[in-house]
């Protein structure tokens, strides 16, 4: 059972050369969850690393520093805060109004009913699990893939990083195809694999925990859906564009507008081009494909 009301977490934050980010990284890799996020001046990384108990500082503050040593710098400035968890399912119950992205339809049971004819529902209570449909890149996501229903019917789906499993439901409901979906965090596996069953496509809907590509069955996917953040996306760019199909779609996600450039680059180089583009705020949502 997963947890749904608050509970007490401490967060450690660190500001780090990007150079030196993934080093750090490592150095507090004891961590519960673990963010890294580029600051307003770009060769400074922020660490977040979160702790279901008080970390010992101590012990994080000797491994920063044996890391900043290695790497010529001074040790960074650690601080630990107690921040209380959000209740999201609580907070999405009372304040949060359905959403729609072209046919599809996001709410929550409490909204159940709403969704216009026609419309594609999907209900959904995100617990601890990233991707209620109202943050720009899921939502840019799901009106990216409205767009590519319009043109295609995939087959062979991936959602790369699923959070609640939002996107491989929407997939699934739309072609009616059987989709595969992957987290690192187990939380998130099974709170993507209930989403599933609540909404009538668990049968369709394989959730696997996993750090990358979930190993293609019989032939690659033609249809590759990476909601997660630009530095995975870089780094997994390899991986991906050898599990999609010739003619298959690579849609990413999670990368704000000054990492554009960073992740299109990675992609050019297996031979991906943009598609489509759609941007919501500072989020851009690419759609990219190989020539013919």
């Amino acid at each position: 059972m997963i947890a749904s009301g608050p509970q007490p977490s401490w967060r450690l934050s660190l500001v780090v050369p990007k150079a030196a980010a993934e080093a750090f990284e490592a150095a507090v890799d004891m961590a519960a969850g673990l963010s890294t996020f580029e600051t307003a001046d770009g060769d400074l990384w922020r660490i977040d690393a979160w702790f279901a108990a008080p970390p010992d500082l101590a012990a994080l503050n000797a491994r920063a520093c044996a890391v900043a040593a290695a790497h010529g710098l001074p040790p960074p400035e650690l601080r630990v805060t107690a921040v209380p968890e959000v209740d999201w399912v609580s907070r999405s119950q009372t304040a949060q109004p359905p959403i729609s992205a072209g046919r599809f339809h996001v709410h929550g049971r409490h909204d159940r009913g709403t969704a216009p004819a026609g419309a594609i529902a999907i209900e959904l209570e995100a617990g601890q699990a990233f991707g209620t449909g109202r943050h720009e890149t899921t939502r840019g996501c799901l009106l990216m893939l409205d767009r590519l229903a319009r043109r295609r019917r995939y087959r062979r789906c991936l959602d790369l990083g699923c959070g609640s499993g939002v996107l491989a439901i929407a997939m699934a409901r739309r072609w009616r195809r059987p989709v595969l979906a992957s987290d690192i965090d187990p939380v998130a596996v099974a709170t993507a694999r209930e989403n599933a069953r609540h909404n009538h496509v668990g049968r369709l809907v394989g959730v696997f925990a996993a750090d990358g590509i979930v190993p293609r069955r019989r032939r690659a996917y033609d249809l590759i859906v990476a909601n997660i953040l630009a530095r995975p996306l870089v780094r997994l760019a390899p991986a991906v564009s050898a599990a999609s199909d010739r003619d298959g779609c690579i849609v990413l996600s999670g990368l704000l507008k000054s990492q554009e450039r960073q992740v299109l680059s990675a992609y050019r180089a297996f031979g991906f081009s943009p598609w489509y583009r759609i941007t919501l705020g500072d989020w851009p949502t690419l759609a990219l494909r190989r020539p013919a």
